[in-house]
């Protein structure tokens, strides 16, 4: 009776202790990012233009300097606004960015020095890093494309996410998906409730995966208000 006693013991130990760990699920932390929101999708109004986040997550790292670099086809797009989340990064070196209609290139770079400032690190959802608004120049139906500039190193024109270390290594390992959009008809209208609090002042509708907004001024999202500029 007492080896039962003891086997019961020993089920019930095992029952608490080791099972939970046997079935819990594996929680794995998020690689380093940039993504384009929305990534693919129908611009329905060439008239409007259309706008696409840049948002940023920083995984497990805490983050010195974040910088994006995308391309377009200047005869198709022209950059009108560019807006940067001003609250994720203390300074946004002017030499690191730039908005260029010519040769089709928008940049923007934020930096925090090691020591002086509050590195940044994503906590929760991505965060949005920018927000760019395009005017349709092309008469045509040519297709849309945002191209991620990324060869991995830290190079001028390359985007990479930089982590603090000695020395600093770019945590950036893959090319960010690029953004593919088309002109067409609408064909679906949702609502992300976790993107909603990106706007103030306009209203957001989602249509066939691309932002159609009112143009508000300011645009906020959970870390502060963000920085506009205009082409």
């Amino acid at each position: 009776m007492i080896v039962k006693k003891d086997f019961i013991k020993l089920f019930i130990v095992f029952s608490i202790v080791v099972c939970p760990m046997l079935f819990s699920p594996v929680v794995k932390a998020s690689s380093p990012s940039f993504e384009l929101y929305p990534s693919s999708g129908v611009v329905k109004n060439r008239e409007e233009g259309f706008i696409v986040d840049v948002l940023i997550d920083s995984g497990e790292y805490d983050l010195s300097k974040a910088r994006m670099v995308i391309s377009f086809d200047p005869e198709v797009l022209q950059i009108s606004k560019a807006s940067r989340n001003n609250s994720l990064f203390d300074q946004w070196p002017d030499d690191e960015s730039t908005l260029d209609n010519t040769d089709g290139v928008v940049m923007l770079t934020g930096f925090t020095q090691s020591g002086s400032g509050v590195l940044y690190k994503t906590s929760g959802d991505s965060d949005l890093f920018a927000r760019l608004e395009f005017e349709i120049v092309t008469k045509g139906d040519a297709d849309i494309s945002l191209v991620w500039e990324f060869t991995g190193s830290d190079d001028l024109f390359q985007s990479v996410l930089i982590t603090d270390g000695s020395p600093p290594y770019n945590v950036l390992t893959t090319k960010p998906m690029d953004g593919a959009y088309r002109f067409g008809e609408l064909t679906q209208t949702a609502l992300e409730r976790k993107h909603i609090p990106f706007l103030a002042g306009g209203f957001l509708i989602l249509v066939a995966g691309v932002i159609i907004t009112s143009k508000p001024e300011i645009t906020r999202r959970k870390f502060g208000t963000v920085v506009v500029y205009e082409k």
